[in-house]
């Protein structure tokens, strides 16, 4: 299947992210892990809000988190769960997927946020970024895709940026469809030891592996880009 399909696949099932029911912490803590690796935020500014400002309740710099830089969730959907955490690290948020009615959702509800409706595997990324993730989205990726994918969205991590994604930590490569969730879905691996290859060959240092939900083989990667030697 295309990514395109993949995301037609999705405009047919919205409802199973958007009833009561859904799980809203699913994938929160494996955020949390992968962003406690950036590097702290810049020291504040000295507070320059004036003593009267701060009688009346207004925030001092201080009190205010400290921009440093931008994140893109890919396959983000349209819960918009993972907003908060990211936003709460200092980062600007940003969301892309394939299926025009997750981002419809999500646009929805966020509608100052940016959200691109594109393949990534296609997609012109516009910016470095501190932070990358692929919650449950990686795997349906198509396989000979995957690795410059890959080694594309490391590159286009910050030096000690870091990129988290989930996926099928299968022995070997391979690729399959199924109808679980209704429509027909694809999903492929490359495998744990080749990904793992691939991040270090990119740059990347990894920073956490976990079989999250075992004896399933749903998996985390957390990898850190490595800062740029310095040339004397």
């Amino acid at each position: 299947m295309t990514p395109e399909e993949t995301g037609k696949a999705y405009d047919t099932i919205t409802h199973l992210w958007t009833r009561p029911e859904f799980n809203q912490t699913n994938g929160l803590t494996a955020y949390q892990k992968a962003l406690s690796f950036l590097a702290a935020p810049p020291s504040q500014e000295p507070d320059t809000v004036p003593s009267e400002a701060l009688d009346k309740g207004e925030a001092s710099n201080k009190d205010k988190p400290k921009k440093r830089g931008y994140a893109l969730d890919i396959g983000c959907g349209c819960t918009n769960r993972f907003v908060p955490i990211i936003e709460s690290a200092g980062l600007t948020y940003e969301g892309i997927d394939v299926s025009k009615d997750m981002l419809a959702i999500a646009a929805s509800q966020l509608p100052a946020h940016t959200f691109y409706c594109a393949d990534v595997c296609t997609f012109t990324i516009p910016k470095h970024y501190s932070f990358i993730s692929a919650w449950d989205s990686f795997w349906h990726i198509p396989l000979t895709q995957q690795e410059p994918l890959l080694k594309k969205l490391v590159d286009h991590l910050d030096d000690d940026g870091v990129l988290l994604f989930s996926c099928g930590g299968t022995d070997e490569s391979g690729q399959h469809t199924n109808e679980v969730m209704g429509p027909e879905v694809y999903y492929a691996s490359l495998g744990l030891h080749r990904y793992i290859e691939i991040l270090i060959e990119a740059g990347g240092f990894v920073r956490h592996v976990e079989f999250d939900q075992h004896p399933e083989l749903h998996t985390i990667i957390i990898v850190q880009k490595r800062t740029a030697q310095k040339t004397q």
